[in-house]
């Protein structure tokens, strides 16, 4: 499995007149779109690290979505709970388990390639995996029902004390936002003469705590395998899906810039905890084109129809440390997909190229 910087965009159908050349325009590398994007769009921040002193900070102290780049939190609270002996990584987990918080059609398909790629490793046997491998199918492939399992195992309340832990004091609480994406039908099963307009002014009217509230309250009915009951009723509109991503959890490229530096440092966590994180973030290190010139290093993206997101680290072989966070919100969808499709060779370039490293500079 090659394992890049980038995540993997959700594909879009442009009219039939256009398509080949919007196909170039859109999968045509091009690293600086990102540094042009960067100065002409405010709706984007950029924070990046070179051995230890700040090269670039652009609206780093802005709050945006974080998408799945927020998992690394959860992360780390399972690698923490296995130093403690309050998990083990090699315990078994039936599929069963995890398909009570498989909503179809809301992750790109990346929870149904996970499962491929470890049915064709050999790491999912008789319907089964091991818990370190749900954790790598949360993290490197971005599995949203093996997020939510591993909420619950860990208790919510445990992985939103870790942010107090490592005082990101502007990261919003995390809660089950897979769960949220139900929010629509539980409401059409509470008022079934709703029309879609009355449902999302009611979804735009809720506050907060009530949204929360009941994306917790949809999480616990799934535990219990009651996922059933907002299949039948789930809506996708477009105008629905920008009001879930708007009320995703927050936070800034400031925040994540720093825990990448403790992540790429081996240093801050305890070795316990450190081993067990490098086993699921270090996915890209299993490509021995990665090994020739890197140390270590770790990422996770995230993104919706409107969110970029994405958090690395590395050290090259030189002992160079670099950490590289981008966030990205409201996106019309050229946007996106632009940005997505030249994460990897931006973060290459940072990594690389001293002459783009000095444009950095100037932004």
């Amino acid at each position: 499995m090659k394992i890049t910087f980038i995540i993997v965009g959700v594909c879009f159908v442009i009219g039939i007149g256009v398509i080949v050349a919007a196909r170039h325009y859109l999968t045509k590398e091009d690293p600086e779109y990102l540094l042009n994007y960067l100065k002409n769009h405010h709706n984007s921040s950029l924070t990046v690290s070179r051995n230890g002193q700040s090269l670039t900070a652009i609206r780093e102290n802005e709050m945006f979505p974080l998408a799945s780049t927020v998992k690394i939190m959860i992360a780390i609270e399972y690698a923490k709970q296995c130093d403690e002996g309050k998990l083990d990584p090699s315990k078994k987990v039936s599929l069963e388990e995890l398909d009570q918080y498989y909503i179809p059609d809301t992750d790109g398909g990346a929870h149904e390639t996970w499962i491929d790629y470890s049915k064709g490793e050999g790491v999912i046997l008789d319907g089964s995996s091991t818990l370190e491998n749900v954790v790598k199918g949360m993290i490197l492939f971005s599995s949203n029902a093996n997020t939510e399992y591993m909420m619950n195992l860990l208790g919510i309340d445990n992985i939103n004390k870790v942010l107090e832990e490592l005082k990101m004091d502007q990261h919003e609480p995390l809660y089950p936002s897979s769960s949220a994406m139900l929010i629509p039908a539980y409401l059409k099963n509470e008022y079934p003469a709703y029309s879609e307009k009355q449902i999302e002014d009611k979804l735009r009217e809720m506050s907060k705590e009530e949204y929360i509230d009941l994306s917790h309250r949809i999480f616990t009915s799934l535990t219990n395998g009651e996922k059933h009951i907002y299949i039948e009723n789930r809506q996708t509109d477009r105008s629905l899906q920008k009001i879930w991503s708007d009320r995703l959890t927050k936070s800034t490229t400031s925040e994540y810039a720093e825990i990448m530096k403790k992540l790429n440092s081996k240093t801050y966590f305890s070795k316990g905890i450190q081993d067990e994180l490098d086993a699921v973030m270090e996915g890209m290190m299993e490509n021995p084109k990665n090994q020739e010139w890197l140390m270590h290093a770790g990422q996770k993206g995230g993104s919706t129809l409107f969110v970029a997101t994405n958090a690395a680290y590395a050290t090259d072989r030189d002992g160079n440390s670099t950490e590289i966070v981008f966030f990205a919100n409201d996106l019309e969808e050229v946007e996106r997909q632009k940005i997505l499709n030249n994460l990897n060779g931006f973060n290459l370039k940072i990594l690389r190229d001293e002459d783009f490293r000095k444009k950095l500079e100037e932004l």
